[in-house]
């Protein structure tokens, strides 16, 4: 029983890390504030998805990083 649990969680991350990493490159290419967080959301191995989710679903209404704020 233990060997599929292992098995989904290993496949969740080959799928969440690649994605975390387009992620949080994105959102510093749009200049979003704390692009890391959403690497980090992403990272968890269940609620990866839903970040993923509210990410591609949301980013060009995220909040930007100011100009003045470097």
């Amino acid at each position: 029983m233990t060997e599929p649990v292992v098995l989904l969680l290993v496949g969740a991350l080959l799928v969440q890390l690649p994605l975390g990493v387009v992620m949080y490159f994105d959102a510093k290419r749009l200049n979003l504030k704390d692009p890391e967080l959403y690497w980090l959301g992403v990272v968890v191995p269940t609620a990866g998805f839903v970040v993923i989710l509210y990410y591609f679903s949301k980013r060009r209404d995220l909040p930007k990083e100011c100009e003045t704020d470097s």
